[in-house]
């Protein structure tokens, strides 16, 4: 008997980025592992079957992704009866904009099973309220009280959920840390960079002091620093980077998660316009509250290296991840609720997708008249202009031989 297919949406298909990559790895394999088939939803993404990109190898490689495009989610609804977003920043409308809904599981029918797993706001309840409109705030509120069941990552998704949405989420963490690490070495197995010893650098978002700090960190520690932001690294090698590294550092909440689960010293520069609420809350859960900086300089004027107690956190990471387990099983097992959101958000993908449609068949029927007359009416202007200009110049030739 075929496994149960469960479909997901999360940050998969997200270029250049090693952290939406394995977390999206990492899911897949905590659900594949629980007995059931995992799919991640090609929601839009040609894999060129050639390309040479750290990415598009990975996802080749080890994902798997439905055939369907973004225009061809409700389809999906025939092949499977539970459905998935999440994790990482699934939720944050500055990221998501129109698509959104896709992320909502608005395609989603009532009788089918919505769940969110670890999926992130990225923001605090200020920074959401001021950066989310309105309206899309009320579309939220609707589309997640027809989840079956809801999990955030972060402690601020949960008083968002709470206090704005009027929805109850649990607070789960992220998929990297649910996964057994040795999913992670056998990655590792097939990475061809020695990395040893060196200090590794993954920051997105450098400003002035980033190179001096650098060079000051490199002299301290008498040894290289290699940069893995830009560097096109495979997945594979990045993965080998961080685990036989001396010390991380990094501005990037996966960075963090990676340079936690291999127990490396780091420095971490909780990246504000990324989603400071993502660091403050792993810490929070870890138990390694102001492990963090705010600017390079710091580096430079004080000793900021967090040596963290990696037996304390350990026990933490596998209480955390049984819980994420468990909350997996539940709501894949329990049985659909079906309510008066899951159709409401149901109707209203309808209605969107209808409009598409007449928008659709008016523009095609635009093209056709335009067609039309270029076949038809064009060429008859066309050749009448050619006639005319014929008839003009046998009158100028006529007039030249009269006068001569």
């Amino acid at each position: 008997m075929a496994a149960k297919k469960i479909y997901n949406l999360n940050l998969w298909h997200t270029k250049k980025n090693y952290g939406a990559n394995l977390t999206a790895y990492a899911l897949q394999q905590v659900i594949n592992s629980l007995g059931y088939d995992s799919q991640l939803v090609n929601n839009g993404v040609t894999v060129a079957r050639f390309s040479p990109s750290f990415y598009y190898a990975f996802w080749r490689k080890y994902l798997k992704f439905t055939s369907f495009s973004a225009i061809d989610l409700n389809p999906l609804n025939d092949f499977s009866d539970t459905f998935m977003t999440g994790s990482d920043q699934v939720f944050r409308y500055i990221y998501q904009g129109e698509h959104l809904t896709e992320y909502m599981l608005d395609f989603v029918k009532p009788e089918n099973k919505k769940i969110a797993f670890s999926a992130s706001f990225g923001v605090g309840k200020e920074n959401f309220l001021e950066k989310t409109p309105v309206e899309i705030i009320e579309k939220m509120k609707t589309s997640l009280k027809g989840f079956d069941f809801v999990s955030v990552r972060e402690k601020s998704g949960v008083e968002i959920c709470r206090d704005i949405l009027d929805v109850d989420a649990e607070w789960i963490i992220d998929p990297v840390f649910v996964t057994e690490k040795e999913n992670y070495e056998a990655l590792i197995k097939s990475a061809d960079r020695d990395y040893s010893g060196r200090i590794v650098s993954y920051v997105l978002d450098k400003d002035a002091a980033y190179k001096d700090a650098c060079s000051w960190l490199k002299n301290k520690y008498k040894t290289d620093l290699v940069e893995l932001a830009g560097s096109k690294v495979s997945v594979e090698n990045w993965l080998s980077a961080i685990k036989n590294c001396r010390l991380v550092l990094t501005d990037s909440f996966h960075g963090v998660c990676f340079a936690i689960i291999f127990n490396k010293p780091f420095i971490c520069l909780a990246n504000k316009s990324r989603g400071f609420a993502r660091f403050e809350s792993i810490f929070e859960m870890l138990g390694i509250e102001d492990n963090s900086i705010s600017s390079f300089d710091e580096i430079m004027k004080r000793d900021c290296v967090f040596n963290v107690d990696y037996e304390q956190v350990n026990r933490k990471i596998d209480i955390e991840a049984r819980r994420g387990i468990e909350f997996l099983q539940k709501a894949i097992e329990a049985p659909v609720k079906i309510n008066y959101e899951k159709i409401l958000t149901r109707r209203d993908f309808l209605e969107i997708e209808v409009a598409k449609l007449q928008n659709e068949a008016t523009l095609k029927f635009q093209l056709k008249k335009v067609n039309w007359c270029i076949i038809y009416i064009l060429p008859v202007y066309v050749t009448k202009y050619i006639w005319k200009l014929i008839i003009y110049k046998w009158k100028q030739t006529i007039g030249f031989f009269k006068r001569y």
